[in-house]
């Protein structure tokens, strides 16, 4: 796989990791294709929900230090040491959050003990409803 790297050039700390472009198109990776897709999906919304509450982190954060913040005040923030060390420990939270109900596996297949009544109707009370099976 090739290494992306962007046009763009800038002096400050980089905190992400660069890009790397994949194919993943045609590859499912779990039993069901639709399981890889709702997965894909929840993974996508799941980093827009972290990348929004770190932007609202940080924008708090600027506020308390500043009574004001601007938009580039956002973009050019670099968190402190011990600021990442916590945003960190949230980012752990976060992603146990989303991804730890994928390392329970039952075996029991959903609602497999429950037994609704027979929908056979005894002639006698065909205006009653179901009876139960004889």
């Amino acid at each position: 796989m090739a290494k992306v790297k962007s046009t763009l050039e800038t002096s400050r700390k980089k905190v992400a990791a660069e890009f790397v472009a994949a194919d993943y198109d045609s590859a499912y990776f779990l039993k069901d294709p639709i399981i890889d897709s709702i997965f894909t999906s929840m993974t996508a919304l799941a980093a827009n929900v972290w990348t929004l509450q770190r932007r609202a982190d940080t924008t708090e954060l600027l506020l308390e230090k500043h009574g004001s913040v601007t938009r580039e005040m956002i973009e050019n923030y670099i968190p402190t040491e011990e600021e990442q060390r916590k945003i960190s420990d949230q980012r752990d939270t976060f992603v146990a959050e989303i991804y730890d109900p994928f390392k329970e596996s039952g075996d029991i297949a959903y609602a497999s003990s429950f037994h609704p009544p027979s929908l056979d109707l005894d002639e006698s009370e065909k205006n009653k409803g179901p009876v139960a099976q004889r």
